[in-house]
């Protein structure tokens, strides 16, 4: 039979993760490739552990979750930062910092996409990013979310009230959107999976 190359331990995790980034398979076809060439003991575990924090798959399972996706089809305004969308993507693989989450905000007229890293989904989060936003772009005349905890709290709902911002809640579950809102979602997943295919705690650079 072929001889197959013992992998080091310290080096287990980059083969496992290079054989799942070729086609992000399942553990079964991840692990085939891998047995092609290489003896790694465990693996099927270990396979387990990089698929769960691949960033990829996360972001591409959400679709069969809660959530039909991040962004709605609504009236896209006739101006730049007039409409916002606004969404929580994760969560991811726990950062250093303890970053958890990416707090999405795409305008709707542009679909320029602002990607802030947080600790939670909580009201707080939002408020503190948008604020940042305020600071150099003004308030939208409108933004749309989910029905999160976060976009229903009563701290959220006095931010817009306090500037005028009319919030219009989308209700969780409905279909995709439009082709433009698909391509949106590709990029931003495509992003940071490159970003994360050899350190995946550190997707929030």
């Amino acid at each position: 039979g072929q001889n197959l190359l013992e992998v080091p331990c310290k080096m287990q995790s980059e083969v496992i993760r290079n054989a799942h980034h070729i086609g992000h398979f399942g553990i079964m076809k991840t692990e085939a490739l891998i047995q092609r060439d290489y003896s790694i003991t465990d693996l099927k575990n270990k396979i387990g552990k990089v698929i769960s924090n691949c960033v990829t798959c996360i972001l591409a399972n959400r679709k069969q979750g809660r959530k039909e996706g991040f962004l709605h089809s609504i009236d896209k305004g006739d101006t730049p930062l007039s409409i916002w969308h606004i969404d929580f993507l994760g969560p991811l693989t726990p950062t250093p910092k303890g970053y958890r989450h990416i707090l999405a905000i795409i305008d709707g007229f542009t679909k320029f996409c602002w990607l802030f890293p947080t600790k939670s989904v909580s009201a707080k989060e939002v408020i503190d990013k948008l604020t940042v936003m305020e600071a150099t772009f003004g308030n939208p005349e409108k933004l749309v979310s989910d029905r999160g905890t976060a976009f229903t709290s009563k701290d959220f709902n006095n931010y817009c009230s306090e500037r005028e911002i009319h919030h219009i809640l989308i209700t969780t579950g409905v279909p995709r959107a439009n082709g433009q809102v698909e391509r949106l979602n590709t990029i931003i997943i495509n992003v940071l999976s490159k970003l994360c295919m050899t350190e995946p705690d550190q997707w929030y650079r």
